[in-house]
């Protein structure tokens, strides 16, 4: 009697000191797909080849789709820090409309992958948005002129958000 009771016993230590088994990544479409990009993002002022005195005004914003929690508009609210230009800047900001996801931060240029944290600082996804886009190749000398590339268009850009 002892035997099974000390068994038990440890068979159920053992379960209890396992680790929890981690959900599998949720991966959502942004703004569209590749081949139908439907997101709009703004800089103000325009960004251009020289870097910026000072950050400039960031927003993203499109339709988030896909499986379960993959549902609603997202926006990125957000700043490029000074120093900006079209070849590279820093991205940083708010994240709202995905549960979960409170900032983002990325560099990049015309590849723009983001980390996206929780209220905690923890890492809980990836973004990485497509801008090489039809709606955009009118405009890719914009960054020459002295108001730069400010968007405002649709189809600028779709991506795939990966949350852990």
């Amino acid at each position: 009697m002892k035997v099974p009771l000390a068994f038990a016993a440890v068979c159920a230590a053992i379960a209890l000191a396992a680790p929890a088994a981690q959900a599998a990544p949720t991966t959502c479409t942004w703004a569209g797909s590749l081949a139908n990009p439907t997101g709009v993002f703004t800089v103000t002022p325009g960004v251009t080849n020289f870097p910026s005195a000072g950050p400039l005004k960031f927003v993203a914003s499109g339709a988030l789709a896909g499986g379960k929690g993959c549902q609603g508009t997202v926006t990125f609210s957000g700043d490029m820090a000074a120093g900006a230009t079209c070849p590279f800047s820093k991205f940083e900001g708010r994240v709202y409309g995905l549960p979960g996801v409170y900032r983002f931060e990325g560099y990049g240029s015309l590849d723009v992958p983001s980390r996206l944290f929780d209220r905690h600082g923890n890492q809980v996804g990836e973004e990485n948005a497509e801008i090489l886009t039809p709606a955009n190749q009118a405009h890719f000398t914009d960054c020459m002129s002295p108001q730069g590339f400010h968007g405002g268009w649709p189809g600028m850009f779709s991506s795939v958000v990966v949350r852990f």
